[in-house]
């Protein structure tokens, strides 16, 4: 019972974000691949300036250095060994400063990717997720039901699409509520003037049918 009792949280624990991944990726493949894109972009751009930057600061401290180095101190008398050890000193600052840019580029590429990244899948959710939503209500509309509720919320994108897609709906909702009148009247007359039994049948079958789209 102990064991059960702390297995339970865990699970429930991890549940959360995955619910929340799959919340975001409604469409993976349009998301991902337009996520893609721009990461992709975002990395060439970067590494080309950010490269082009970088080699020419790099280019500039060996300057610095080789100049120090022949200057053979600054002015100053020095033997063979103190020579060797400004040539060692100032390879090892032009690593360090290769290093450092290197370092920074990569950092700088892998910082964009990823932000752009999780920016890019939120902002395919603003659209992706509206889109999902319409094609739920197509469905609806597809088997029948004029009477829809629910719709996009305040703030989704393509608010046109939706407004455009909920006048259509209302449309066919009002012209099925005249139809369904106008056969309620073909009814009647056709129960006054004693019609076969049969094509009263059909014509009742239809009028159920036609106003099962329009039930709540």
């Amino acid at each position: 019972m102990t064991g059960e009792a702390q297995t339970a949280p865990k699970q429930g624990g991890g549940a959360p974000p995955k619910r929340l991944m799959r919340n975001y990726l409604l469409n993976p493949g349009f998301q991902l691949k337009y996520t893609g894109y721009v990461v992709l972009v975002t990395v060439l751009v970067t590494s080309g300036v950010g490269g082009w930057l970088g080699w020419e600061a790099y280019n500039f401290s060996t300057a610095m250095s080789d100049m120090l180095v022949m200057q053979d101190g600054g002015g100053m008398e020095v033997d063979d060994t103190l020579q060797e050890i400004l040539e060692a000193e100032s390879a090892a600052e032009d690593a360090r400063v290769r290093n450092t840019i290197i370092g920074g580029i990569v950092t700088l590429v892998v910082l964009l990717s990823f932000l752009l990244g999780v920016t890019g899948i939120i902002i395919t959710h603003k659209i992706v997720g509206p889109a999902y939503k319409l094609k739920l209500l197509l469905g609806d509309v597809a088997k029948g039901q004029l009477n829809l509720k629910g719709g996009l919320r305040k703030g989704d994108e393509l608010q046109d699409v939706g407004d455009a897609f909920k006048a259509m709906v209302r449309a066919l909702h009002d012209r099925q509520t005249e139809e369904v009148a106008e056969i309620d009247g073909i009814l009647e007359d056709a129960k006054s003037a004693d019609a076969d039994e049969a094509l009263i049948e059909r014509i009742t079958s239809l009028r159920e049918r036609m106003s099962v789209a329009l039930e709540d």
